[in-house]
């Protein structure tokens, strides 16, 4: 049998937002978890690298394409804190009606209320058949993944909209394959459906689906 093919995967999580500012953001605290490991599929081993985002879209419009270019990922899942009582994998990303500000205050939004840089859609999907992959999960015991299509129109919306667009255009660019590329909402409250480390495995699954 001959060595399995080594990919890469870019999984992130965000800082805390809101007010007052939680000590956590939960989706940072099931990402970091997966830093560095190594998922084996029958024919690949999977290399996780895990960064933390910040919630301001400046900061998040400059640095997820540097990420995007620092390696060959073949495997793109953005993480984020949703909404109570369900795991949804999301299906759309927006590139426009970003209006709500982020952690640096009123000034924190886009020029234009969208996202800059790219000549590509107002509406991407993902290339990942989330329908298939939501089955596959529930099949595995993970009953509450849902099937979003709407990623919420922020940080969340704004960084998977950069992800989908960086494989519509740069990677072409540079002659690689697209990335399978994905954003996961996760209950924001601690043991909400499943623990920090159940939501890590959803995640480990998800990669082992997209190897």
């Amino acid at each position: 049998m001959g060595a399995k093919k080594l990919k890469h995967a870019l999984l992130t999580g965000f800082e805390p937002f809101g007010t007052p500012r939680p000590m956590e953001n939960r989706s940072w605290e099931v990402i970091k978890q997966l830093e560095g490991e190594e998922i084996a599929t029958d024919k690949s081993l999977v290399l996780c690298h895990c960064y933390e985002l910040p919630v301001s879209y400046g900061p998040v419009a400059e640095l997820v394409p540097k990420l995007h270019q620092s390696n060959d990922f073949s495997i793109v899942i953005h993480c984020g804190a949703g909404w109570p009582g369900a795991v949804r994998v999301e299906e759309f990303a927006h590139k426009c009606g970003y209006t709500k500000p982020g952690n640096d205050g009123e000034g924190d939004v886009p020029t234009d209320n969208q996202v800059p840089g790219y000549d590509t859609a107002d509406k991407l999907q993902t290339t990942v058949a989330v329908d298939k992959l939501k089955d596959e999960l529930v099949a595995c015991g993970w009953e509450k993944v849902i099937v979003g299509s709407d990623a919420g129109h922020y940080l969340c919306d704004f960084t998977y909209y950069i992800s989908l667009a960086e494989g519509e255009t740069t990677y072409k660019q540079r002659q690689r394959q697209a990335p399978s590329t994905l954003f996961v909402h996760v209950p924001p409250e601690r043991n909400d459906l499943y623990s920090d480390k159940e939501l890590a495995d959803i995640i480990r699954a998800i990669v082992r689906h997209l190897a």
